[in-house]
């Protein structure tokens, strides 16, 4: 895995922290693995128009997060 740094306002920093501090993901970085999931997801037509192999790519790494 890489690291990246991102900046994010606190007002959206303390809803994260909300949803961690109740259990619902475990850290941070869990939360914005989790987001930008759900967002390639949502692409996930486009991306296979971009190129087909990683489009099959990407149903199969759904696949496997989702079991």
């Amino acid at each position: 895995m890489k690291v990246i740094s991102i900046r994010l306002p606190d007002w959206i920093l303390n809803l994260i922290d909300r949803l961690c501090e109740k259990g619902v993901f475990i850290s941070r970085s869990e939360f914005i693995r989790y987001a930008i999931r759900a967002a390639l997801k949502r692409y996930e037509r486009e991306l296979e128009e971009f190129t087909e192999g990683e489009g099959r790519m990407l149903r199969i790494a759904w696949k496997v997060k989702e079991q």
